[in-house]
């Protein structure tokens, strides 16, 4: 076994162990989707008193974990980073806010020419797969390996266009309720 693939299960291993372990599930063993909502500086302590069925709704009905910590430095870029990879800061190298690209050379990296990826994995295991992001943080598309993406797409930050963000929100949600009914009907044939 060669050093990366070595690296990629270990670093596989660790972010599947993680979620075993941490995250509360109820449902079935397997998922016909998996969407990933990450909320950027967001603290857990601030959940009991928030205002918002939807995410609320999401967790009890799916898995989740409010305990995870930050990875250090506690900034966008390197735990974006680290959870899309599975691997700290030392391993896959970026160490700045908003960071294009590694700041130290990342340990391996995959066909992509970027450290392994939950989405280049996925895309490995199940080449027909849907694998869709959609982000408002311009920096994330330099993060998830886009490479190994069916679908990615930047959406309007509702901060730069104040008067839009109702339709901010709309267009997200019409994109990825798009996206899953899309990836709902490849799975089907």
């Amino acid at each position: 076994m060669n050093k990366q693939t070595f690296l990629t299960l270990l670093a596989t291993f660790a972010l599947l162990f993680s979620f075993t372990f941490s995250c509360h599930a109820k449902g079935k063993d397997k998922a016909k989707h998996v969407v990933f909502i990450g909320l950027d500086g967001w603290g857990a302590y601030s959940l009991p008193k928030a205002d918002m069925p939807n995410v609320k709704k999401l967790m009890e009905d799916g898995a989740y974990t409010l305990k995870k910590r930050s990875a250090l430095p506690s900034s966008s870029a390197i735990n974006w980073a680290s959870m899309f990879m599975g691997a700290g800061p030392e391993l896959h190298g970026y160490t700045e806010w908003g960071s294009k690209t590694p700041e130290l050379p990342s340990r391996v990296l995959n066909k992509n020419g970027i450290f392994p990826t939950v989405f280049q994995l996925l895309r490995d295991a199940r080449p027909e797969a849907e694998i869709g992001c959609l982000y408002e943080w311009e920096g994330i598309k330099y993060l998830v390996d886009t490479l190994s993406l069916s679908y990615h797409y930047h959406v309007a930050d509702c901060n730069k266009t104040p008067k839009l963000p109702d339709t901010t929100h709309r267009n997200i949600t019409r994109n990825l309720k798009n996206w899953i009914c899309m990836s709902a009907k490849s799975f089907r044939r």
